[in-house]
């Protein structure tokens, strides 16, 4: 199957509208140490000379035209049979020579590590069955039987070599060949990488700036993970004006596809999970890397149980403040080439993106307006225009850890207790209504995301119906959480307060 270089535009099965892009002018960025990992070494052009195509991204990072998979660290608990997870390698070539290349083709090799180390064992060596005549300056891209992990060995580090080559001598091979990594873990799930033993973000880049709200959203589903409770979000954050006092919160929003359109929208979105992290007043620095302990909200559980075939949001959500925010990137395991290929085959996932970005709130929730998630470009030319080079497929430093399945079940019977809340966001004032079935004493607390108490009331055995207005005008932005208990357990609702 030979691959087509298109223009930038994304048909997701499961989204109603093109996916949007939204401008990132080259100074919106804050500068962190760059690891290109393996880059290649440059050459000069000789006669017969094939090259994995690479596209300089500014002064950030070098872009390798190579399919990479959609996680770079992934559940191994996802493998329970033949076809659950496959990987389709390839990767893109470019005649830099100076005579037309014959029989240009891709190699792939996969050698598994254990994570203890140790010497690599090859599960895969397999070359593209196309082949294609190449001009002077043209590209192709040519793709590789697919990997079926089933054959693989469990959790352990995989490196995929790809290596480009004709049936001529290619007289410069320093650029031939680019070897990328990923993960099969236990308890840990990412789009960038991570290293397992320290759980520390592979950060390379930190875009985004100003003051305002926006969120940072990974996609994902799981097959074989149900069970498993989401325990926390890791993610790193920058600011110009030092990181000290910045507050964000991590989030975890679950789709439901109410009309059974397949198509993804605002309401359609719930909120989960929720957690928040404010930074230490007395630190120093612009950077910080975080770690967001995730909390329940729709049920007595501590922690959120995962389903199985169910897609997922996970957020680092900024609410805005006084200070500019940069989210941290991966700019290495770029996942252009995966959704190119997915896009082209019609099989395409919400949780093949390696990021989607949100700045702007649903005014009902306070959560991300679908309608207007996007990728980003970087306007390299200053054209004013997204160029598909220019579109930004690096995934967010985001991870997941994962817990073990919770012995308590939710014993809420939610006919029994409702919470309505208006407005929300609110911004001077946020009215709670409380409504009892049955006539009982109960307690009605609200938390910040931190798990802060920010107000405690008792409702009486007389009352079955309780009215409550909060002030908020001084509260801090971000999201609060209501819970109500009674002697049959307890119900929560959040909602938002925007500045």
């Amino acid at each position: 199957m030979a691959l087509v270089l298109v223009t930038f535009q994304i048909n997701a099965q499961h989204f109603g509208k093109h996916i949007m892009q939204r401008p990132l002018q080259k100074n919106v960025m804050l500068s962190a140490p760059l690891n290109p990992g393996d880059q290649g070494a440059q050459v000069l052009a000789k006669d017969y000379d094939n090259s994995i195509y690479s596209l300089a991204y500014g002064s950030s990072a070098t872009e390798r035209y190579v399919i990479n998979p959609n996680f770079s660290a992934k559940l191994a608990t996802e493998v329970q049979g033949p076809g659950d997870v496959e990987f389709l390698s390839g990767a893109y070539m470019k005649n830099i020579g100076n005579l037309t290349l014959t029989g240009v083709k891709v190699n792939t090799v996969i050698n598994y590590y254990p994570l203890t180390g140790g010497a690599a064992t090859k599960i895969f060596d397999k070359t593209s069955t196309d082949k294609a005549d190449l001009e002077k300056d043209s590209i192709v891209g040519l793709t590789v039987e697919p990997f079926d992990f089933n054959d693989g060995k469990g959790a352990g580090r995989y490196a995929f070599t790809y290596t480009v080559g004709q049936d001529s001598a290619d007289q410069a091979k320093g650029d031939n060949t680019y070897t990328s990594n990923m993960y099969m873990l236990s308890k840990i799930m990412s789009k960038g990488r991570i290293n397992p033993s320290n759980k520390g973000l592979q950060i390379t880049q930190y875009w985004g700036g100003g003051t305002a709200y926006r969120e940072t959203l990974m996609p994902f589903s799981t097959k074989h993970a149900k069970g498993l409770t989401i325990d926390s979000l890791f993610a790193g954050i920058a600011s110009n004006e030092g990181v000290a006092e910045m507050y964000v919160e991590g989030r975890i929003y679950k789709w439901e596809d109410v009309n059974n359109d397949q198509d993804v929208t605002t309401d359609e979105i719930s909120l989960v999970a929720l957690g928040a992290y404010e930074v230490p007043a007395g630190t120093a620095g612009n950077f910080i890397n975080v770690r967001i302990g995730l909390e329940n909200i729709v049920g007595s559980s501590p922690k959120f149980e995962i389903e199985d075939n169910v897609l997922y949001f996970a957020s680092l959500m900024y609410p805005g403040g006084a200070k500019s925010i940069f989210n941290a990137y991966d700019m290495v395991p770029s996942a252009r080439m995966l959704v190119t290929v997915k896009d082209a085959a019609g099989n395409l996932e919400f949780e093949d993106y390696p990021y989607l970005s949100s700045r702007t709130q649903d005014a009902a929730t306070g959560n991300p307006d679908f309608s207007s998630v996007s990728l980003f470009y970087v306007d390299l030319n200053s054209d004013g225009s997204a160029q598909d080079e220019e579109v930004f497929y690096f995934p967010a430093a985001m991870a997941l850890e994962f817990g073990g399945a919770v012995a308590t079940k939710d014993v809420t019977n939610k006919n029994d207790i409702r919470i309505s809340i208006n407005p929300s966001p609110a911004r001077e004032q946020a009215t709670i209504k409380v409504a009892l079935d049955h006539i009982t004493s109960a307690n009605l607390e609200v938390y910040n995301a931190t798990g802060k108490l920010m107000s405690s009331e008792k409702i009486s055995d007389a009352q079955s119906e309780f009215t409550k207005v909060y002030p908020v005008q001084n509260w801090s932005a971000g999201t609060y959480i209501v819970k109500v208990s009674t002697d049959k357990g307890f119900m929560k609702k959040t909602f938002a307060v925007i500045k």
